[in-house]
């Protein structure tokens, strides 16, 4: 680390192709593997997508297990439970627990056959393993999707609720202003589609149960903040990237150690949110926002330090001091 060299560097047939997380624990690299158009064996147009999940020795990088779930996934996302096993999601919303040492299976639950979510899983400290779903393919601005919990020691559903539109993105679990417990806040709405609302919810995390929202923006443009920018695409191109980002609705939220949810939108303001009254409804007295006038990557979450805060949109990084 002090001087940056390479220590090892291992050639894989892809890693995640969308906006997946490579995570590391126990010697073992996690990440999604082997992008390819295809479900069950089967050709499906659009959706390039990780038919493997992957484990690489941390020390150097050689490929010690591949693990095929039920559907590929997307924008993966492997958690560490801590006891030589982790969890995630398929882009169906199935969850699956398996061991870090050899990739095998533990066991596996829910999920709706033949469905699609950007969104990704999420193990609480409750030893309960959070996932996303939506119940078809194609999803829209009405159309439903669930967020589902299940016990982390033997697979089993606690509870399912469902929201009003795609889960599409990564929630977070913590304590909330003027709530006792844990919550899970979960951004919804489906992206990429002009006019289509975007909100906030937050969940008791043991019950389900709907504790607040937030009504966000609707999508104004064909595209999302700062994304069909000609000169933005433009720079993008001869960064070698590609010109267009077409990200998740939300940026992935953070919540601080006062209860406050911080999270980017796909139309740039930055907000932080706090129900203060407690009547469900976060409201604009309680909100503050800061217009970054770009749309966030769903990977980019807000880093909180002592005295400061750090979040990146699709294109700058801004740095806030208490």
């Amino acid at each position: 680390m002090a001087a940056g060299d390479v220590l090892w560097k291992t050639k894989l047939p892809s890693t995640d192709g969308n906006n997946g997380w490579v995570t590391v624990h126990e010697g073992v690299v996690l990440t999604g593997s082997d992008a390819r158009s295809e479900y069950k064996g089967q050709h499906r147009e659009n959706k390039m997508a990780d038919q493997f999940v992957t484990g690489l020795n941390a020390s150097n990088g050689q490929v010690m297990w591949n693990f095929k779930p039920d559907a590929p996934v997307w924008n993966f996302m492997g958690s560490f439970a801590g006891d030589g096993t982790f969890t995630f999601q398929d882009y169906e919303g199935k969850a699956y627990r398996c061991r870090v040492d050899d990739g095998s299976l533990i066991w596996k639950n829910g999920g709706f056959e033949n469905s699609w979510t950007d969104g990704t899983s999420l193990l609480g400290p409750n030893k309960v393993v959070y996932t996303v779903s939506n119940r078809n393919m194609q999803g829209g601005r009405d159309a439903p999707g669930d967020v589902s919990a299940y016990q982390l020691e033997d697979g089993k559903l606690l509870w399912r609720t469902e929201v009003p539109s795609p889960p599409n993105n990564l929630p977070a679990i913590g304590k909330l202003v003027g709530l006792s417990g844990l919550s899970l806040v979960q951004p919804i709405g489906q992206q990429c589609q002009q006019g289509a609302p975007t909100d906030v919810y937050a969940l008791d995390a043991q019950s389900g149960k709907v504790q607040w929202i937030f009504n966000g923006p609707s999508q104004k443009g064909r595209f999302q903040a700062g994304d069909g920018i000609p000169q933005a695409m433009m720079q993008r191109v001869l960064a070698g990237v590609r010109p267009i980002t077409l990200p998740n609705p939300w940026s992935a939220p953070t919540i601080d150690s006062n209860g406050v949810v911080f999270i980017g939108s796909e139309e740039g303001p930055f907000y932080a949110l706090a129900d203060k009254d407690g009547d469900g409804q976060v409201t604009t007295a309680e909100v503050s926002s800061f217009d970054t006038h770009a749309c966030f990557s769903g990977s980019a979450a807000a880093a909180i330090a002592p005295g400061m805060l750090v979040t990146t949109s699709i294109d700058a990084m801004y740095v806030f001091a208490h």
